[in-house]
């Protein structure tokens, strides 16, 4: 999704998002679904800020016991944009306009969450047979662990 420059001015502007994700573009222990994704946008002088908010389901599996998870995910991330030429900046706009793609992306990443468990008491997998010991003892001996 493109923003031409000459559309952002110092009023704040609220747009739907645009944006389509590809199976693997998040690697491949998750997959996002109903991304519901807005962009404000306005200007301040040469620095044009982009706030990107709303929320996405995230299919996962848990950390220990690798069980499926549906988790909802709020986002909300903001970028200020310098003219290219900016020294120790990390994020600038040159030309006539901006690709919200990689903003796009970056929400999402930036709002995963680090790890993620099925409960707070997960019990993992035996390191002997792999079974879930949250569904019960596997009857391994796994004292010299």
């Amino acid at each position: 999704m493109l923003l031409y420059l000459s559309e952002i001015t110092e009023s704040k502007v609220t747009r739907d998002v645009e944006y389509h994700i590809a199976g693997d573009e998040l690697g491949e222990s998750a997959e996002i679904k109903n991304v519901s994704l807005k962009v404000e946008f306005y200007r301040a002088a040469e620095t044009i800020c982009l706030r990107f908010f709303g929320n996405a389901t995230v299919l996962t599996a848990c950390d220990r016991c690798l069980a499926d998870l549906e988790l909802d995910m709020d986002l909300d991330e903001t970028y200020y944009l310098f003219p290219e030429n900016t020294p120790d900046v990390d994020y600038f706009y040159s030309g006539d306009e901006i690709e919200l793609d990689d903003y796009v992306r970056e929400t999402l990443v930036m709002n995963m969450p680090g790890k993620v468990l099925c409960s707070e008491d997960c019990k993992g997998l035996c390191s002997k047979c792999g079974a879930d010991l949250n569904l019960g003892d596997c009857g391994c001996d796994r004292s010299g662990e």
